[in-house]
């Protein structure tokens, strides 16, 4: 009987320090400081890539133009970025009693526990055309590079450049009311996804006079597992007026008598809804993957 509050005084060790029961981190090594690092890398990287595609577009050495369908649309931006960590124990013990040498009776007895902690976390942004033309590319050797979202190509010029040819071809039309793009709808869309999984188990044995200790199975097991997500959407914008406030929030009156406005842009109606299933997708898409994790 030791031996078996041994093995329960070093499970009870595993779980205070298992994974799943705390708040995971979004780096996998370093302290916060080195997460908060890591997602303006990520984020900034992102912008990137959108400002530089948007450029190449217009200022192409080899093909530059002056104008495409490209022009009165905008641009919406979602990362998101999951991390789950889960962890598990499961002692197993066999307890075979003293007993006389034709005796078969044993005694088994084992215990699951498992905790799971996810913390996800997103952000949206939008730009018109118009505005990344202003702020033309990044400038050179500023994106960080590295692995996943912080790679210095993420392919959205080439899948401008696709849709550019398809469009000029007549072949697609996208500055058209009709829906005939590649969602069926005047909207483009480029989705990158990475999904890392690390997994990992511990499972000490003993055999003793009378007992036997995890001869089968894991006694503690952990899971860590990163997403991260980024979809670009580009579609046509919607101009909407809004008013001009003063600092109490009552609106601001013109000379003329009129209540002052100011334009802000948005997604319109179908860049808006292809946005927008897009995360109804991933939501769904990590739910089922969460479930089948070990």
């Amino acid at each position: 009987m030791y031996a078996i509050r041994w093995v329960a005084l070093f499970v009870g060790g595993l779980i205070v320090g298992g994974c799943g029961l705390y708040v995971p981190e979004i780096q996998d090594f370093g302290d916060k400081a080195t997460g908060q690092q890591l997602v303006e890398s990520i984020v900034y990287n992102v912008t990137c890539e959108v400002q530089d595609a948007i450029d190449k577009v217009y200022n192409n050495p080899d093909h530059p133009v002056k104008s495409t369908f490209l022009d009165t649309w905008g641009v919406q931006i979602a990362l998101s970025i999951q991390v789950e960590e889960k962890s598990s124990v499961n002692p197993v013990v066999n307890w075979l009693p003293l007993s006389p040498a034709t005796a078969v009776f044993n005694l088994a007895a084992g215990g699951t526990l498992s905790a799971d902690a996810t913390r996800q976390d997103k952000l949206n942004s939008y730009f018109t055309v118009a505005q990344l033309r202003k702020l033309g590319p990044c400038p050179k050797g500023a994106r960080p590079g590295g692995l996943l979202l912080m790679q210095s190509n993420l392919g959205l010029d080439e899948w401008l450049y696709d849709n550019l040819t398809a469009a000029n071809t007549g072949e697609v039309k996208y500055a058209t009311d009709y829906s005939d793009g590649p969602l069926k709808q005047n909207v483009l869309s480029h989705e990158i996804k990475f999904d890392i999984t690390n997994t990992g188990n511990v499972t000490p044995g003993w055999k003793l006079t009378r007992a036997m200790i995890n001869q089968s199975g894991n006694l503690f097991s952990a899971t860590r597992d990163r997403t991260n997500d980024l979809t670009i959407t580009l579609g046509p914008t919607l101009a909407t007026p809004k008013p001009v406030v003063d600092k109490k929030g009552k609106p601001v009156v013109g000379a003329d008598g009129k209540v002052k406005t100011t334009i802000t842009y948005g997604p319109a109606g179908d860049a808006y809804t292809a946005a927008f299933a897009s995360q109804i997708g991933l939501a769904v898409a990590n739910a089922i993957k969460s479930n089948s994790l070990p």
